[in-house]
């Protein structure tokens, strides 16, 4: 299987090759905390998948903000 990892402002996101539906990808972001979620929808391919869960990160943190 195709993995990859990164970092995103503290944040760890690992992509990988996983059929559902119609997308190719999912990712799994862990915070700072080691909290981890899991998106299986990520996208059509790797960058994509990469995209949204920067999208993903970015908005659970503008949502921590308001709170």
């Amino acid at each position: 299987m195709t993995k990859s990892t990164a970092n995103y402002k503290n944040w760890t996101i690992c992509v990988a090759a996983e059929s559902s539906m119609c997308s190719n990808f999912s990712f799994d972001v862990t915070n700072p905390a080691g909290r981890t979620q899991h998106v299986a929808m990520g996208g059509d391919n790797e960058r994509r998948a990469l995209e949204r869960a920067k999208e993903f990160i970015d908005l659970e943190l503008a949502l921590a903000s308001e709170n």
